[in-house]
């Protein structure tokens, strides 16, 4: 039988809530925003830029660590190089675009699979 870990008085802040709260604050400062593109990489920094109805930037382009004052080094060397990405998505805001429009966005601003 496992033994329970006790919890401690705080528990460590998920990664996700900050991004969350990350593309809060673009979709914010961005009016003409109908989404943000997330860009993850494998050394946990993130790329974030709003993208508006004609998938074009209607931000800049926001790379944060969570918890760290700055990027990592390779970063700031590669400015997150696309071979080092892990996962891209593009968080909509609500309402969200009609499929077709969804599908542009995301061919023109991540690119395809294939």
């Amino acid at each position: 039988m496992a033994k329970k870990q006790p919890k401690s008085g705080k528990a460590a802040p998920s990664p996700e809530k900050g991004e969350q709260a990350m593309i809060g604050g673009i979709l914010e400062g961005s009016p003409d925003a109908v989404g943000v593109a997330v860009i993850r990489l494998d050394c946990g920094c993130r790329k974030m830029a709003a993208v508006d109805q004609s998938g074009d930037p209607a931000s800049k382009v926001i790379m944060y660590r969570d918890h760290a004052e700055s990027i990592c080094e390779q970063c700031k060397i590669d400015h997150g190089d696309f071979l080092r990405v892990i996962k891209q998505f593009i968080s909509w805001k609500a309402p969200e675009p009609d499929i077709y429009t969804k599908e542009m966005i995301i061919t023109k601003v991540l690119g395809t699979q294939e």
